[in-house]
């Protein structure tokens, strides 16, 4: 397999996930990035249209860090995959690899800062190129029990 052979055991790897309607097809996908590239090591046809939702994302996703168990795992994906309990879940994962991830995350979702009352991501000064913007151990949702993320731009 191509990741053996370009990858030391313990390195870092940069997954994506992605779905996309191709023709008829709803494909969705995990690639991994080799030299600035995202190849395809993965993927699924979903039997619906539109997004996928979290038993999908999650029935895609396990295959894949079983197989890359003896890696420190980073996952990327869009707004699809903005939903709290994806991330939840990678954090929480019972398995010895690391798994750190990055989702993109609408303007409409709540994130409180400690000891702070919750507002909008849409709330923060708009971010622009070249903008860094960097919130620790922060809550990502007011539903109870998710624990705390954090927040770059």
């Amino acid at each position: 397999m191509l990741i053996d052979k370009e990858f030391a055991d313990g390195s870092r790897l940069i997954l994506t996930i992605d779905r996309t309607q191709w023709k008829e097809k709803n494909i969705f996908l995990i690639g991994v990035i080799y030299k600035k590239r995202a190849l395809p090591i993965y993927w699924q046809i979903l039997e619906k249209k539109g997004s996928s939702n979290l038993g999908e994302q999650k029935a895609i996703i396990k295959p894949v860090l079983r197989l890359l168990k003896k890696y420190e795992l980073v996952v990327i994906g869009d707004r699809e995959f903005h939903g709290v309990e994806l991330s939840h879940w990678l954090k929480n994962k019972k398995s010895p690899e690391k798994i750190y991830f990055v989702f993109r995350q609408k303007q409409n979702t709540y994130y409180r800062k400690p000891g702070k009352n919750y507002e909008k991501l849409s709330s923060l000064p708009r971010i622009y190129p070249g903008t860094k913007f960097f919130l620790s151990h922060i809550n990502i949702t007011q539903n109870k029990g998710f624990g705390r993320f954090n927040l770059a731009a």
